[in-house]
C-alpha cells in the first residue's frame, strides 16, 4: 500500500507516507485505521486511512484510493476494506515503536437491524488474528467518519 500515492486532507501529496509517520510517531499518540468504499458505475473505490491522533490535543491523517471493477458483493466488499486497513497495519509494525497502540476500525455495525452485521464475526476475527486491536460502528470513527468524508470526494485536491 505504501508503493501508491498518500495524501493528506488537504490533499496534499506526501512522497514518504512512512517517514513522515515515522517522524510524528511517539509513544504519546495512538495510530488509527481505517477503510470505507463507494460503488461508482461500473468500478469501487477504496480509501484506506491512518490517523495519527494526539488524545486532547488534535491529529493528522493521511490518505490512499484505489479504484478497481465494480465489486457486487457486500461481504467482499467489507472484507477488501478490512484486509487494506490490516495490510497497512502490518507494514506499519515495522516502522513504529510497539507501545504505540494501533487500532484498525471496522465499517460493520453489529445491530441485526443492518446487512453488515452478517459479517461483523469474520471481519473482526481477521483483525485479531493479526495482532490489532478492533472498533465496530458505532465507534469505528476512522473508516465510518474519515474513511467516508474522503471516498465521498469531500476532499480537496481529487
Amino acid at each position: 500500500m505504501f508503493d501508491k500515492q498518500w495524501k493528506t486532507m488537504e490533499g496534499k501529496i506526501v512522497p514518504d507516507v512512512i517517514g513522515t509517520l515515522k517522524s510524528i510517531i511517539d509513544d504519546e499518540r495512538e495510530l488509527h485505521i481505517g477503510s470505507d468504499s463507494q460503488q461508482a458505475g461500473q468500478f469501487t473505490e477504496f480509501v484506506t486511512v491512518i490517523v495519527v491522533l494526539h488524545k486532547g490535543k488534535g491529529g493528522r491523517a493521511f490518505y490512499v484510493r484505489e479504484r478497481t471493477p465494480r465489486v457486487a458483493s457486500l461481504r467482499e466488499r467489507l472484507m477488501k476494506e478490512v484486509w487494506m486497513s490490516v495490510n497497512v497495519g502490518l507494514e506499519l509494525n515495522a516502522h513504529i515503536p510497539a507501545t504505540v497502540g494501533l487500532t484498525v476500525h471496522i465499517d460493520a455495525n453489529p445491530n441485526l437491524k443492518f446487512k453488515s452485521s452478517r459479517h461483523v464475526k469474520e471481519l473482526t476475527s481477521m483483525v485479531v488474528s493479526q495482532g490489532f486491536k478492533t472498533l465496530l460502528k458505532p465507534d469505528a470513527w476512522c473508516a465510518s467518519h474519515t474513511a467516508d468524508h474522503v471516498v465521498k470526494h469531500k476532499v480537496l485536491g481529487m
